[in-house]
């Protein structure tokens, strides 16, 4: 039998194709089918619990910013107005602001020593008694599916004075943003005594006995974890459909059943081809070696089992490819440590970038360095030391580099080139980001500057102006004028009524600047805003020999939530440019509403506008030149301050125009709020 297979070599070839070619597919199918479900389904386990644990770090994090934040607000001097009769009203628009600004179903209201609520951000809980006023010193507990945390309100002039408490009613439906939403993966927290769940309303069902456990069902892969603090009698549950977990297994045993013939049938055919004569052998190596170089594998090597020519050439083709393969090693190895040294530098300039202050990013820096360096000696110093990497920022007002510091990593002690251009870059992006942090400090410093500026001069021109429009008004009334005097005082009165618009307009824009602007929302009947901004410009077209319409038939709501000041001040704007601009023809105005939004149209046949010139239209004290500006001037701040009331009350102004001479069209659009 031995002799058998030395003597023929494509007997030999035969069965070591079959052998070589079945077996690992075998091996893998066994491995695949006993081994791989129980790692696959512990992978999952150990999955879940990682994600369990993230996501309660996340509510522990985000609970505690709450605890903060109300103990913050608590410290305020403001709250000292608990014993002031205008307690309704400074305290509760911080309140109603605060709980707009988390964005969550949660309300703010103060309690007093009595158990009264006395400021609320929610007007309905106004002047009720709170039930649970006995369990606010336990700072935080849960009463149904609200967590209630609350924090003691002490008088700033004598701490020792106790005013009442500050209380956050957060509804834990809330936390259902830091679950899985995925289609697989059933996320839920349930408080074991209560029954009360948060999140995916398809409940596992599971026995919460022990703090932390994970269980496996004929459909599910379950892990829970139980919270502590606040939530110390909630669990997590994290559940994911076992037929998903093992889709991936069963996909790829069925596939390897199917290749194996496939195979099988493949080794047969080319043992039996190549195997017809003596040099057969040769030509499977040189096929082999080219197939080895096609899909440049270097890991095969052929066995040597014979002691002829063929054992000589398959020992030089074993001994070729293994040199091959690791030079490809080596290189591979330096590729892995140059994408490390990749990655590593964007994770160094995410993080650069997130940061606020100089010190922060210097701090930051340092930090990252020594993760990477593995070294805890690094400092930064403001003064030049040999071996450092130093730090150069731009001198805005000369444009120009200055030194800023160093951070003591000796780069000469780096033997490798790309190790010190590594570094040298981290350097680059700190630097980079020193000068952002500078240049939009030096750019918010002089916006808060032509802010402040614009809105002192514009209140002090005001009381000037004020004097001047009653002074030309009593002289008008009560002093015994010639008409030229008249006219003269009247062109008095019309030009300071002018300067004080253009002066409100600026302190509109000023106030909207500065977030200082909010839109006051009530019911309103939109007909008879519009109406009424049609009438007070009727007169103005009239003068002018307009046709002036009105359309509201595609109107059907009775009332919406707006601000109706804005809403007026806007349509009286567009209505006004309009008129303004058109000497003959038309303007017309349409009111009517969509399921979405609320809009009023107004078009004219004016002098029309370049629509390269459309967008310069919406830019504060912005004209643009045409004939009609010699008896028409203005501020540019019309359609300016029209848009940013839009955006205001949730909705835009845009203009359109086919060009000069061919009139234009203005819409104002937004969602009524429900």
């Amino acid at each position: 039998m031995i002799s058998f297979f030395k003597k023929s070599l494509r007997n030999k070839l035969l069965v070591s194709f079959l052998f070589v070619g079945l077996l690992p597919f075998a091996i893998l199918l066994v491995y695949t089918i006993f081994l791989s479900q129980t790692k696959i389904v512990n992978q999952t386990i150990k999955e879940q619990f990682y994600r369990a644990n993230d996501v309660k770090g996340l509510i522990k994090h985000h609970i505690t910013n709450l605890k903060k934040e109300i103990e913050f607000i608590a410290s305020l001097d403001l709250m000292d107005d608990i014993i002031t009769d205008d307690i309704d009203k400074r305290i509760s628009i911080l309140l109603s602001k605060k709980a707009t600004d988390f964005s969550l179903d949660l309300s703010l209201f103060v309690v007093n020593n009595d158990g009264l609520v006395i400021a609320s951000s929610h007007n309905e809980l106004l002047l009720t008694s709170f039930e649970k006023y006995k369990k606010l010193s336990q700072n935080t507990f849960i009463e149904g599916e609200y967590l209630y945390i609350s924090s003691q309100i002490l008088s700033s002039f004598d701490r020792t004075k106790k005013l009442g408490y500050l209380v956050l009613k957060y509804n834990l439906q809330n936390l259902t943003r830091y679950l899985s939403h995925q289609e697989n993966i059933h996320s839920y927290i349930i408080n074991s005594k209560t029954g009360i769940i948060v999140g995916d309303t398809q409940a596992l069902k599971v026995d919460l006995k022990k703090e932390k456990e994970s269980v496996i069902t004929d459909k599910y892969v379950i892990v829970y974890e139980r919270f502590d603090g606040v939530l110390k009698n909630s669990y997590l549950v994290y559940g994911v459909d076992k037929s998903e977990a093992l889709k991936f297994l069963y996909e790829f045993v069925r596939f390897m059943l199917l290749i194996s013939l496939f195979i099988t049938v493949f080794v047969v055919v080319i043992a039996l081809r190549y195997s017809k004569s003596i040099v057969s052998p040769i030509e499977n190596l040189t096929k082999a070696t080219q197939k080895i170089t096609q899909e440049q594998d270097y890991r095969a090597s052929l066995p040597i089992e014979s002691e002829d020519e063929i054992a000589t050439l398959t020992a030089s083709f074993n001994e070729m490819v293994q040199t091959t393969a690791n030079a490809l090693k080596n290189l591979e190895e330096e590729n892995k440590l140059r994408l490390k040294r990749f990655i590593q530098l964007i994770e160094v300039f995410n993080k650069i970038i997130q940061t606020q202050s100089e010190d922060e990013c210097i701090a930051v820096s340092i930090k990252l360095i020594q993760q990477i360096t593995k070294r805890d000696d690094l400092v930064f110093s403001k003064v030049h030391t040999d071996n450092s990497i130093d730090l150069y920022v731009t001198d805005f007002e000369q444009n120009k580099k200055i030194y800023f510091g160093s951070i003591t990593l000796a780069l000469e002690s780096f033997s490798d080139e790309n190790e010190k251009r590594f570094y040298n870059s981290i350097a680059t992006m700190i630097a980079l980001q020193l000068d952002r942090i500078r240049l939009i400090r030096r750019t918010m410093a002089a916006s808060q500057a032509k802010s402040a500026f614009i809105s002192n001069m514009s209140h002090e021109l005001r009381t000037p102006l004020n004097a001047i429009i009653g002074f030309s008004q009593f002289l008008i009334a009560y002093e015994d004028l010639t008409q030229d005097q008249q006219e003269t005082v009247g062109n008095i009165e019309s030009s300071a009524h002018y300067l004080l618009g253009m002066i409100n307009d600026i302190l509109d824009i000023a106030k909207i600047e500065a977030g200082k602007m909010e839109a006051h929302i009530e019911n309103v009947d939109l007909k008879s805003v519009v109406k009424s901004s049609y009438e007070m410009l009727k007169p103005l077209a009239d003068e002018k020999n307009l046709e002036f319409s009105l359309d509201m038939q595609e109107y059907t709501l009775q009332t919406v939530h707006t601000d109706p000041k804005m809403f007026q001040q806007i349509i009286t704007n567009l209505l006004s440019n309009a008129i303004k601009f058109t000497q003959e023809g038309f303007v017309r105005i349409k009111l009517y509403n969509t399921k979405e939004k609320v809009c009023v149209h107004v078009q004219d046949s004016g002098i029309g506008i370049d629509k390269e010139d459309l967008e310069q239209l919406f830019s504060d004290f912005t004209q643009v030149e045409n004939v009609m500006q010699k008896t028409h001037k203005g501020t540019g701040l019309g359609l300016s301050l029209s848009k940013k009331m839009a955006q205001i009350l949730g909705g835009d102004v845009t203009l359109r125009s086919e060009g000069k001479g061919k009139g234009s069209q203005a819409e104002f659009c937004f969602h009524p709020e429900p």
